[in-house]
């Protein structure tokens, strides 16, 4: 049986946006549980149709283990968390990659950040630093499916990937982004 040696996990980041707030950003472990329910919670009706393509108000105990138990070579995930008024962590924003088989070079992006926060570069941060995980974990090649009214996303990922190549995914778009064979810095992503 071949055993993949998985790159350290990354220690927590802390990042600025260009509004002066700081973040942490560090990967979805089981004890991410608690802060993905809440910012589910603060993600309006259309953000979760975007995300999870229906309605839905919260997750199942099942759906949150899927997301926060990863094995960290076949599925991964970074959070951004910031201090709320009451000085605890929030959950902000989610990036994750999971392979489309077993040991695939080709991995499924998803990204979801809390309404109040959009637009203030977190996505951008998130999948910058997450194709750069990818590539660590030999991925060579990320898929994005995207509603095609989610001009939010559509916009990140071209500005992040011009390179990419969209097509139709039935009734949604699929981004096709090569990855580097390295990890480059974070600017060359976008």
């Amino acid at each position: 049986m071949l055993i993949q040696a998985l790159p350290s996990p990354a220690a927590p980041e802390a990042i600025a946006l260009a509004d002066g707030r700081q973040l942490t950003v560090r990967p979805i472990t089981p004890a991410s549980k608690p802060l993905i329910a809440a910012a589910m919670t603060r993600l309006s009706p259309e953000s979760i149709r975007r995300r999870f393509f229906a309605p839905r108000r919260e997750l199942s105990e099942l759906e949150l283990h899927r997301l926060t138990a990863m094995d960290g070579w076949n599925q991964y995930a970074l959070g951004a968390c910031a201090r709320g008024a009451d000085g605890a962590f929030e959950g902000i924003g989610v990036a994750r990659f999971a392979r489309i088989s077993e040991n695939s070079t080709t991995a499924e992006l998803a990204i979801t950040v809390v309404d109040a926060w959009q637009g203030r570069g977190i996505g951008r941060a998130l999948v910058g630093r997450l194709a750069n995980a990818a590539t660590l974990r030999g991925i060579r090649e990320l898929h994005a499916i995207v509603l095609p009214d989610n001009a939010a996303i559509i916009g990140l990922l071209q500005r992040l990937a011009p390179w990419a190549r969209w097509r139709r995914d039935g009734d949604n778009l699929m981004a096709v982004i090569p990855l580097p064979a390295e990890p480059v810095a974070l600017a060359a992503l976008g």
